[in-house]
Order: structure tokens, then C-alpha cells, then sequence
């Protein structure tokens, strides 16, 4: 429900609620049997609660954790005993399952080659992770993705990066996914979490005796957290197919009803405005929430207010999207002479209307970012909030009370 594309009265903003139906009998059957002595349901369970730190973290599906971890694997000098062995494992399996892809290297060569002085760089343009031997010119670019997808060309901008930085050096693309999708860049060789999971475990049987104790620790609980999360062929992910096919009609209730990210959101930012004696908080959904500035005069009665406050014209609104959060200010509804005042009002910082001319309708004078897709992508709930919060209280400290001085200006 966006103000600026229709036109909504302010009445109908203030009535505006959600209804509630009572659950049926046969949801509820079909939630009791999926409780009730299911013996698929407990063995997940109970491979669920074996404690993991990387859950315990919470970085399952954070993209930049798992690239951290998987250079710290990569790089030769770390203190994880490892050297470069899994590097070559990666890159020797790799390029045995590449296909109709031009490679500058073989696995011969890596079997041979010493890779202990090469060195990994994170986010260096951008780039998940970076592997440099300068002795090889060998590159090893990394593009990992558990969440989200390709854009912008990144595969093709990231791998002419290294060619005109490393002119003469042989580059290997691997393009990282739970399923090992295909990359849209022919020079990339798709690798799935499953051959990350293999290698591992195949390096702790192999190896383990070599390796400290609390490395093997870390790498059995980052194979088991990809078992349980991220590989598709686990045990965990054949319980939960099973568990599904035999219970889908409770399990899409479950999950109509979940706690997502956009309701979690919603309800802290029903918090946020309410703790603040200035505005009063009129409408509230999933997607989109409005809130105003109280009156300063009391004394008016509710049918003075709607004729004599401009505060009862401007409508701030949070766009509560699935990847971001917006805040506008909104000029709505009310007397002409009112919304006439508020739009000369807005010719001057912070306002910034979107229309050179007050039409009908209501007109955007004010916006400000508050999350960006970029955070959905890596941070977890917990640091969204935080940093939602953050942006709050600059918003309350600086653009707000610009605003509200400039309203006061004009009202008096």
C-alpha cells in the first residue's frame, strides 16, 4: 500500500486492521500428527540439538563468515597446520569435473608445484577470495554464494580485474554454491558445498592426526553444519523431504505463520515508535507502517485538529520491502490551504520533493534509506536490528529534529 501511487483516506488508516480466523479441524489434526510420536521428527531433533558453534554463532548462511573460514582453509600461512593441501585438493577436483573449460593448469601440475607461499586476499575489488602464488602466477579467484545470485556481470568484471593486474598470470575461476549452479561465465568451474564438505572430511581421516586439536574440532563442526544446513544431500535434508511429503498440509501452515524477517522488523519498529512521546504510530502491516507527529494543542477537538494541524496532513512511512527499508515523508490528504503550506514548507533541506508542483495525490518531500539490500545478504537478524536501531537514532538526532523545527516555524 503505497500512499504516493493511490490515493487513501486518513480515516481509513485509522480503522485499518487485520483480521484473525480460528484454526480449522483438519489444520489441526494435521499439526497433531506431526508432533505426536513421529519418529522422523524426533530423529531430526535429535541430530538438531548435537551443539555446533557455528550455529551457535549464528553464520550458517552468512556469506562473508563461510569466505572468512574457507580462506583461513585456503591460506598456506595460516596456523592451521594445513599448509596448502587443501587448496590443491580444491583445485585438483575441480578441474577434474570441469567441462568444455579452457584451464591454463592441470592437476599434474598442482600435485607437483609447492603453493606454501601463496597468499589469500578477502574483498580485494571486491572478490570473495583471492588466491595469489607468485612463484606459480597462478590466481585462484573464488566467488561464493549460499543465498543470493550473479549480478551486475561480477563473474566477468572480477576475472578481467585480475587479468589486468596480473598480466601473465594463469587464473582459475570457481564459482561456489550449495548446488554447484552453472556460472553464466564459461571461464568459471562450478564447485558445490558438497565437494567442500568431501574434501574436508576426506582431510580429517587422511590428516587428522597432524592437525591440532581444536583446528579438527572447527572443521568437523563446519562439515556437520553444512550437512545439516547447506548440502542437500544430508541426512538431515532426506528427514526433512520425508518428514514433508508425509505432513505438508501442517508444515505450510507452519510456515505461513513463521516469524520472518519483515514481521521481526515490523514489530521492532512498532517499539521504536511508540517509545517516542512525538509521534503516534496509526497504521501497521508486514509491508508498510505509518506514523505522524502528535498535536501540540490539546485543546482542539478531533474535528479542529483534521481542519487546523498540518501534522494531521504529513504521513511518515516505513516500506518494509523483503531485502531493504525506506522512510518517507509524505505529504497526504487534507485542506489545500494546509498541504499548499506543507509543500512550501519542503523547498528547503532536508526536504527533497520528488515533483516540482503539488498535484493531487499525495507527494514524497522526504527519504532516507535506512537498510540496503547489501545487509540482508550477509548479516544475520540480531546485527539487522542493531543496526536498524543505529539508523533510528541518527534519524532522531539529526533529519528528525530539522523537520520538526521546521514544522513548529510554520505552524506558528
Amino acid at each position: 500500500m503505497d500512499f504516493e501511487d493511490k490515493e487513501y483516506k486518513h480515516r481509513y488508516i485509522m480503522n485499518n486492521t487485520q483480521g484473525k480466523s480460528n484454526i480449522s479441524s483438519a489444520d489441526r489434526k494435521a499439526l497433531e500428527a506431526l508432533l505426536v510420536d513421529n519418529q522422523d521428527f524426533i530423529r531430526l531433533e535429535g541430530l538438531l540439538d548435537q551443539f555446533n558453534i557455528f550455529e551457535a554463532l549464528g553464520v550458517v548462511r552468512q556469506e562473508l563468515r563461510h569466505s572468512d573460514f574457507l580462506a583461513f582453509l585456503l591460506d598456506p600461512r595460516q596456523n592451521h597446520s594445513i599448509e596448502d593441501i587443501f587448496v590443491k585438493l580444491l583445485l585438483q577436483k575441480a578441474l577434474l569435473a570441469a567441462k568444455d573449460i579452457d584451464i591454463p593448469i592441470t592437476p599434474l601440475d598442482l600435485d607437483i608445484w609447492d603453493l606454501r607461499q601463496a597468499y589469500v586476499q578477502r574483498e580485494w575489488l571486491n572478490i570473495d577470495v583471492l588466491l595469489l602464488d607468485d612463484k606459480h602466477k597462478l590466481a585462484l579467484i573464488i566467488e561464493n554464494k549460499i543465498g543470493s545470485k550473479e549480478h551486475s556481470k561480477q563473474l566477468q568484471r572480477y576475472y578481467k580485474d585480475i587479468q589486468r593486474h596480473y598480466p601473465n598470470y594463469s587464473i582459475v575461476g570457481l564459482y561456489l554454491t550449495p548446488e554447484g549452479d552453472q556460472p553464466t561465465e564459461n571461464t568459471y568451474i562450478s564447485v558445490s558445498y558438497n565437494l567442500i564438505c568431501t574434501i574436508l572430511e576426506d582431510l580429517v581421516k587422511s590428516r587428522g592426526s597432524t592437525l591440532k586439536t581444536e583446528v579438527l574440532i572447527v572443521i568437523k563442526h563446519y562439515t556437520s553444519m553444512l550437512r545439516r544446513h547447506i548440502v542437500s544431500d544430508s541426512e538431515i535434508a532426506d528427514l526433512c523431504r520425508s518428514i514433508y511429503f508425509k505432513h505438508q498440509r501442517a508444515l505450510d501452515l507452519i510456515y505461513e505463520h513463521r516469524p520472518d524477517r519483515q514481521t521481526t522488523i515490523q514489530k521492532e519498529l512498532e517499539n521504536l515508535i511508540q517509545q517516542q512521546n512525538n509521534f503516534q504510530l496509526i497504521h501497521s502491516s508486514k509491508g508498510y507502517m505509518h506514523f505522524i507527529l502528535k498535536d501540540r494543542n490539546t485543546a482542539l477537538s478531533s474535528e479542529e485538529k483534521d481542519q487546523a494541524s498540518l501534522r494531521q496532513v504529513l504521513i511518515f512511512q516505513f516500506g518494509n520491502a523483503t531485502d531493504s527499508l525506506r522512510l518517507t515523508l509524505l505529504i497526504g490528504s487534507g485542506p489545500q490551504e494546509a498541504r499548499q503550506k506543507l509543500f512550501e514548507m519542503a523547498s528547503r533541506p532536508p526536504f527533497k520533493p520528488v515533483r516540482r508542483t503539488l498535484t493531487i495525490g499525495w507527494l514524497t518531500i522526504y527519504k532516507r534509506q535506512f537498510l540496503t539490500p547489501d545487509l540482508y545478504e550477509d548479516d544475520d537478524d540480531d546485527e539487522i536490528i542493531a543496526k536498524l536501531k543505529e539508523q533510528w537514532l541518527h534519524f532522531l538526532e539529526g533529519d528528525f529534529l530539522k523537520i520538526r523545527d521546521t514544522i513548529m516555524k510554520y505552524e506558528d
